[in-house]
């Protein structure tokens, strides 16, 4: 293994000639991280900040096998592939995590968070395979997350149980090859 510093790694990655290969090895994970990442492949949602590896790596393991995942973020969630089973109990948890953030800071009944709400519920309505909640409960996220899990198509769920039960392994997972 090199001791380089990861300009060095950078430079010989891009050098022509080169290929470099990122490959993983889900026995070196810790038990927590490797949970994580499974727990995410499964629900096919990101959780986590910006600088989580839980969540680069399971970013990583989606692009790579083709896996949509959405994104649980501070403030709300991403969503994709809403049925429409699923639209309506989503609309009601988000229409009540919107009615308590505005009682606890009735100025955010106008404006941008206004305009947030507005547009998540007009996307719910239409059915939206795309789209971001914003929300402030985390509890109230982890429902949608559920509700979103449950309706999950068939085949989306195998693609996502093989992805993760690769985590479950021992065998390396080329995760990306790069040539320069």
């Amino acid at each position: 293994m090199s001791k380089m510093n990861n300009n060095e790694r950078g430079h010989i990655t891009g050098m022509p000639g080169t290929e470099t290969r990122v490959t993983l090895y889900p026995q070196r994970l810790g038990v927590r991280m490797r949970n994580s990442i499974i727990r995410m492949l499964e629900n096919r949602v990101l959780e986590g900040g910006w600088s989580s590896n839980s969540r680069k790596i399971a970013q990583a393991l989606a692009v790579k096998y083709g896996l949509q995942v959405g994104s649980n973020n501070w403030n709300g969630l991403r969503v994709l592939g809403l049925t429409p089973q699923a639209a309506p109990p989503i609309k009601e948890i988000v229409h009540a995590d919107w009615t308590a953030w505005t009682l606890e800071e009735p100025t955010y009944r106008q404006g941008y968070y206004k305009e947030q709400y507005v547009n998540a519920m007009a996307s719910l309505d239409a059915n939206d395979q795309n789209f971001y909640i914003t929300m402030h409960d985390k509890e109230s996220i982890r429902k949608v997350i559920a509700i979103l899990t449950d309706h999950t198509s068939q085949e989306l769920r195998d693609k996502s149980m093989h992805v993760a039960n690769l985590l479950r392994g021992t065998e390396p997972i080329e995760i990306i090859t790069f040539q320069g």
